[in-house]
C-alpha cells in the first residue's frame, strides 16, 4: 500500500548553482518534525541531488527543475526532477578513496533509507526517503 503523502514544498527552478542553497534552505523550513541529525541529512541530499541537476541536466531553452517535498507515515520523501534522461546511476562502491567531487550517490546509499532513479516521459527523477525515526 502506498503511504498518504501530503505536499509541502512543490517549486521549480531555473537551473542555475544559486539554485541549491534556495532548495536546501526552502527544504530545512517545511520539513517536519525531524532530529538535528535528520535534518541536516535531508538537507545534504537536497543539496546533492539538485546540484547533480544543475551540472548534469539536459541542455537547451527549456531547462528546469522541480523540487517536490512530501512527509507523512513517519517519513520525508524529495523529489528532484528535470527534463532528459538519466545519467547513468550506479550504486556506489565502498571506498577509502579521497575524492573532491562525486559524493552525491554515496551519500544517498548512506543517510538515505531508500533512492532511486527513474526516468518517464522524457523525464528523470531523483528521490529519497528519510525515515523520522532511524
Amino acid at each position: 500500500m502506498v503511504p498518504s503523502l501530503q505536499t509541502l514544498l512543490d517549486l521549480e527552478f531555473t537551473p542555475r548553482s544559486a539554485v541549491v542553497r534556495t532548495a536546501r534552505d526552502a527544504t530545512s523550513v517545511v520539513v517536519p518534525d525531524l532530529s538535528r541529525e535528520r535534518r541536516d541529512d535531508v538537507r545534504l541530499l537536497v543539496s546533492e541531488i539538485v546540484t547533480n541537476s544543475v551540472q548534469h541536466g539536459e541542455p537547451g531553452p527549456e531547462r528546469w527543475i522541480r523540487l517536490r517535498v512530501e512527509c507523512g507515515e513517519g517519513m520525508v520523501r524529495v523529489e528532484v526532477r528535470n527534463p532528459g534522461a538519466a545519467i547513468a546511476f550506479e550504486r556506489p562502491a565502498r571506498s577509502n578513496e579521497m575524492r573532491e567531487s562525486g559524493w552525491g550517490l554515496y551519500l544517498l546509499e548512506n543517510l538515505a533509507d531508500r533512492w532511486g532513479v527513474s526516468n518517464a516521459a522524457g523525464e528523470t527523477c531523483v528521490w529519497f526517503e528519510v525515515d523520522q525515526e532511524r
